[in-house]
């Protein structure tokens, strides 16, 4: 394993594949340019990374309150802290985390800093600096990020309707990260992306790598592999569709 990776904990969100065990849910483990950051801990992630790394990590990243990307963020917190023994470490989250509760007011203090998540604004963890999207369209308040490492870029698309705003908050990624529940969208109020979206991504912002996660069975019914192959022969760029606990060497 390289210095630098990402590791998917898990690849859906869809509460029928979860709760049948067709695959995982969990959130993303960065450890980057000696930083660690765990992003939108759902369910598994805290048992995966417990029984995975010995190591302290620096921070916690929280898009937005859904279940399959907050479960875990108060036992998170807690180990981040040692229960809150060791005031460390960075949360980011959207104020309606506090408003709702979803943050635990007796952990709210348990980190060296908190931050709320506003649109388009830069926050740091140790040596990564993160600059926040505009706004995602998924319901509730919601987020996506680009990660700024030294040799890489890299944005992480969370949860959200298509719009053409989204484009302008990932440009200059040469990696991109996208949640993708759909091969073909079946909403007539969506608030996910489909593949159409996806080819509007790669058009306006050419990455190098795209990595395709966070599947629903409308996708998984088609196919990853082969959805992700028809986009390296369109556009000749390298598409991954994650797996489970997938590392993604950088």
């Amino acid at each position: 394993m390289s210095k630098d990776f990402i590791h998917f904990f898990g690849t859906t969100g869809n509460k029928d594949i979860f709760f049948k065990n067709i695959r995982q849910s969990g959130g993303l483990y960065f450890n980057v340019d000696d930083t660690k950051i765990i992003i939108d801990p759902g369910p598994n992630t805290f048992y995966k990374y417990i029984n995975t790394y010995e190591d302290k990590f620096d921070g916690i990243i929280l898009s937005h309150i859904h279940i399959d990307h907050s479960n875990d963020l108060n036992i998170l917190v807690e180990l981040m802290t040692s229960g809150g023994e060791e005031k460390r470490g960075t949360l980011l989250l959207p104020n309606q985390a506090i408003e709702e509760r979803v943050l635990f007011p007796y952990v709210k203090d348990f980190p060296e800093d908190l931050e709320i998540i506003k649109p388009n604004v830069r926050y740091k963890i140790k040596n990564i600096e993160i600059t926040s999207s505009i706004e995602h369209r998924h319901g509730v308040e919601n987020y996506g990020f680009q990660f700024k490492a030294k040799k890489h870029n890299i944005g992480l698309v969370t949860d959200t309707a298509y719009f053409p705003e989204l484009l302008d908050s990932y440009k200059g990624c040469d990696i991109l990260i996208m949640n993708v529940p759909y091969h073909i969208q079946d909403k007539t109020k969506p608030k996910h992306l489909d593949i159409s979206n996806v080819e509007e991504f790669i058009k306006a912002i050419n990455p190098k790598k795209l990595i395709l996660t966070h599947f629903n069975c409308n996708i998984l019914d088609n196919n990853p592999k082969l959805l992700a192959q028809g986009l390296i022969e369109k556009y000749g760029i390298d598409v991954i569709p994650a797996e489970d606990d997938m590392i993604l060497e950088l």
